[in-house]
């Protein structure tokens, strides 16, 4: 599939930001757990003065549709562990594995194999029915203090909880006792570190682009 590089910044690998993806081991969590995934390609608009976010599309390979990305937002940012679904003619849009992902489905391939086999025909008919759902309704417009919430509570409690509660619950279910000032202190560091990373994503996701006049002057 050919893309107009004048229109689009196309974001692929190696993007920086798409690498991050592919190497970053704690996406784990979001991609085998929460099904979130990334498409392989992104197709950014050059020419349109919306933020980010509202200018990203996703190609469909199969069709050529672009989709607009928010349509995998929010609350239907989850569950997409095959992949993306297109809405035009819901065929399967390839996205990306993160490379520690791949090597956990390598080593538990049997145990996942024949039940991810069983279930995908399955999951296409719900990813058909949520995205009917989505395109009833406006495409969300990202406000302030949607990442502030996300980044704080989601991301920054999310941590909290995998780095510092669950290896205390288990130094106490092997003799140990609590260490509720650790606790206190590290909640504090994560909550600040969510909130600092919900400040740049709103900054990055809400940056608008310079509008670009595509006809030439007599």
């Amino acid at each position: 599939m050919q893309y107009d590089k004048n229109r689009f910044k196309i974001w692929a690998l190696p993007h920086p930001l798409i690498l991050f993806w592919v190497l970053c081991p704690a996406l784990i969590f979001n991609e085998l757990i929460f099904g979130q995934r990334l498409p392989k390609v992104m197709l950014i608009d050059k020419e349109s003065d919306k933020p980010l976010m509202e200018r990203t599309y996703v190609p469909c390979p199969h069709c050529e549709t672009l989709n607009d990305q928010r349509l995998w937002a929010k609350w239907n940012g989850f569950g997409h562990w095959f992949g993306f679904v297109c809405p035009s003619c819901h065929q399967v849009i390839p996205c990306l594995w993160n490379i520690f992902s791949l090597a956990i489905l390598a080593v538990t391939f049997p145990l996942w194999y024949f039940p991810a086999r069983f279930f995908r025909r399955r999951w296409l008919e719900i990813e058909k029915k949520r995205l009917a759902k989505v395109l009833e309704r406006p495409l969300i417009q990202v406000k302030f203090m949607h990442w502030l919430l996300i980044g704080t509570f989601g991301l920054g409690g999310f941590m909290w909880l995998v780095n510092e509660v669950a290896p205390q619950i288990w130094e106490v279910l092997n003799g140990g006792e609590w260490d509720l000032i650790m606790m206190f202190v590290a909640l504090l560091i994560w909550l600040a570190t969510g909130f600092a990373w919900g400040l740049i994503m709103r900054f990055f996701m809400n940056r608008k682009g310079k509008k670009t006049d595509t006809h030439e002057s007599d």
